[in-house]
């Protein structure tokens, strides 16, 4: 059977991918200034050179390989977790955890982003603030786990 981690690093891999796929396939039939920052309410508020669509997967790629990275050196000091956690497996569990909705929430700005320059949206959906609020629950669920694992371990 296979691990969990192991199922969250396969499906962060294909996000990661498909970021630069679907950018790839729309690049060429994006006009020239594409919309690159959004208000709260998802309105375009800032516009940008269309290769400017590059820096969101440049980011998201380097946020995976910092997040792929950690696990493989579990006695790091510069990392502040309890003991319990102090072992590759998991390590790859918390941070392919994060993972995955940042990398969600990285795809769908950018499709959505996309999807704006080409007329097929107006604005923004409500999904980046469901992205965001399962962001929010996954760091929090970890670190809830982590001081309950913590105080077991005192």
């Amino acid at each position: 059977m296979m691990k969990i981690s192991n199922v969250l690093l396969t499906v962060n891999i294909l996000l990661l991918v498909f970021i630069w796929i679907f950018i790839a396939m729309e690049y060429k039939g994006l006009p020239e200034i594409i919309p690159s920052h959004f208000a709260v309410n998802g309105t375009v508020d800032g516009e940008s050179e269309k290769r400017a669509i590059w820096f969101l997967p440049a980011v998201a790629t380097f946020i995976f390989l910092l997040l792929v990275g950690i696990p493989k050196d579990p006695n790091s000091p510069l990392l502040n977790v309890p003991d319990s956690y102090r072992n590759k497996e998991s390590l790859r569990l918390l941070m392919y955890s994060i993972l995955l909705p940042v990398l969600l929430l990285f795809g769908d700005i950018i499709v959505e982003s996309i999807w704006v320059a080409q007329g097929k949206l107006t604005e923004m959906t409500n999904a980046v603030f469901v992205l965001l609020s399962l962001l929010l629950i996954v760091i929090g669920a970890n670190i809830f786990c982590m001081i309950k694992k913590g105080k077991l371990e005192q």
